[in-house]
């Protein structure tokens, strides 16, 4: 059965991967800071938009809404482990963000690019290894635990909260 909840999590997990990818090609394609220019600066305003709401919103409401329903019928380790991983991936992706949206307006020094590819690369590796895992797991497991009417109230949740 798919979940509205579900449904909603994986639109915002694709667009993540989206965000992930072009942060990958961007780091990719540089071995030095690339120019600036408008489009990167577009292109950095909208990866960090889109981090700080996979990190702060998404994360925000998993924790605060989706895992307390696993955690009321007893399902503790899926919520333990991804709770974990919200840690160690929130720090990474608010630096990564913050380092984009200065180098939208200036563009990058040496040393800021040397820290945004560093740290970009272990957010791109951390975080679809974590999306993953929640398109596996999670997904499947808001299917077999949560009833219709606490999908809809979950998922009313998220669009208020959310987007």
């Amino acid at each position: 059965m798919n979940t509205q909840t579900g449904a909603l999590l994986h639109q915002a997990h694709m667009t993540t991967i989206e965000a992930l990818q072009s942060l990958d090609e961007l780091l990719g394609n540089n071995k030095k800071a690339p120019a600036h220019d408008d489009l990167l600066g577009r292109k950095l305003k909208q990866l960090a938009r889109i981090l700080k709401s996979e990190v702060e919103s998404h994360f925000g409401f998993e924790e605060n809404h989706l895992f307390k329903v696993f955690v009321e019928q007893g399902e503790t380790g899926i919520v333990t482990m991804l709770t974990h991983e919200h840690r160690s991936i929130l720090p990474l992706a608010l630096q990564v963000a913050d380092l984009a949206v200065a180098a939208a307006e200036t563009g990058f020094t040496d040393a800021s690019w040397s820290e945004f590819k560093d740290a970009g690369a272990e957010l791109v590796e951390r975080e679809i290894f974590h999306i993953q895992k929640e398109e596996m797991g999670l997904l499947a497991a808001i299917s077999a635990m949560v009833d219709p009417e606490t999908d809809a109230d979950l998922a009313e949740t998220y669009r208020r909260e959310v987007g």
